[in-house]
């Protein structure tokens, strides 16, 4: 999937895929109104893909670059193969920015509470160190997508 940088991912199979685009549909009409960054994860041999989808969201309409909710969903079936280990993260400009995401067990994504997002957030992976949050950011809890 990610050759050009030598990552090596699961090869989704296509009950994978039917279901990366279930929960990607939930995750569409779970966000709601607004402008919303996805970011997806997939820790791989060799390294960490990474995958992110921009979009705006009034009522039914949702404008956002087709070739990049495809690269997403692709990725997002090699999260659901429970493969490896992925995350999902979903921030959300509208009046505020809110910032919510799951983690992947068994490749079901599983939302985390705020206080879990805001600890991901505010430590250093690497380092274990705290990091300051950024201002005017919300941490939210993320809904259910799960099939």
């Amino acid at each position: 999937m990610d050759s050009e940088k030598g990552i090596l991912l699961h090869v989704p199979s296509e009950e994978e895929e039917h279901r990366a685009f279930d929960i990607f549909d939930r995750l569409i009409q779970k966000a709601g109104t607004g402008k919303h960054r996805l970011t997806l994860t997939v820790a791989g041999i060799n390294g960490t893909a990474i995958a992110e989808f921009t979009y705006l969201l009034t009522g039914d309409v949702m404008a956002g670059s087709l070739n990049r909710a495809s690269r997403f969903c692709e990725l997002l079936a090699v999260a659901v193969s429970g493969k490896h280990h992925s995350g999902l993260v979903l921030r959300t400009q509208d009046e505020t920015e809110r910032v919510c995401g799951w983690r992947f067990q068994e490749g079901d994504p599983l939302p985390l509470n705020r206080a879990e997002v805001f600890d991901a957030y505010c430590h250093n992976p690497l380092t274990g160190e705290v990091v300051a949050p950024e201002p005017g950011i919300e941490h939210a809890d993320a809904p259910v997508i799960h099939i």
